[in-house]
C-alpha cells in the first residue's frame, strides 16, 4: 500500500466518525485534532461480510461522506493502526473538504480478500443498534494497546475470534 505522509490528515468513513469511538481510540479528548466534513467519490460504503462495520468498494458515480481528521500525532496513528487491525491497510485517497478543496488523505481500506455485503452501511443505524454494546468492548480492546510495541505498523492486533462482531471500525 502507498505510504501516507505522517502529517497528512486521515479520512474516516465508519465508526471513527462517532466522536466517542474516536476519542476512545485516540486515548484523549478531540480538542487537539481538527475534524471537518469531507467526501470521496467513486466508492460506496457497505458492510464487511458478517460484521457491523463498513468498508469501501469502487462504485462509479458513488460518493461517501465522512470526516477529514488532521493534527494526528504519531501515537494517535499507532493507536489507529492497532484499532483497525488486520482487516485494514492504509491507503491514499483524494477527498473534497468542506471548502470544496481537493485534499490528499490517508484512508483505511480493506485488502481484496475481505468480503463485502451489498448492504449500504449507515453511521446512524450503527449508533442506534451497536454503539451501546460496543463502547465497553472498545475500552477493553484499547487497554491492550502497547505503545512500546507499536513499531512501523502500529502493532496491528491479531484477528478476533471468528464470528465476533466488533461493531465497526472506519476510514474510516
Amino acid at each position: 500500500m502507498n505510504a501516507v505522509a505522517t502529517d497528512a490528515p486521515m479520512f474516516f468513513f465508519g465508526t471513527l466518525m462517532d466522536p466517542d469511538v474516536l476519542a476512545l481510540v485516540l486515548g484523549h479528548s478531540l480538542a487537539s485534532v481538527r475534524i471537518e466534513p469531507a467526501s470521496v467519490r467513486g466508492v460506496r460504503r457497505v458492510h464487511v461480510a458478517g460484521r457491523s462495520y463498513p468498508m469501501l468498494r469502487p462504485h462509479p458515480g458513488g460518493r461517501v461522506e465522512g470526516h477529514l481528521v488532521g493534527g494526528l500525532s504519531e501515537l494517535d496513528r499507532a493507536r489507529l493502526a492497532y484499532y483497525e487491525g488486520w482487516e485494514y491497510d492504509v491507503g491514499i485517497v483524494a477527498v473534497t473538504d468542506a471548502a470544496g478543496r481537493r485534499v490528499t488523505a490517508g484512508l483505511y481500506v480493506c485488502p481484496p480478500h475481505i468480503q463485502a455485503e451489498n448492504r449500504v452501511w449507515r453511521l446512524e443505524s450503527w449508533q442506534s443498534v451497536h454503539k451501546g454494546g460496543y463502547l465497553p468492548r472498545l475500552r477493553r480492546l484499547m487497554a491492550g494497546f502497547d505503545p512500546g510495541a507499536s513499531g512501523a505498523d502500529g502493532a496491528k492486533r491479531p484477528p478476533m475470534a471468528p464470528g465476533a462482531t466488533r461493531g465497526r471500525r472506519t476510514a474510516g
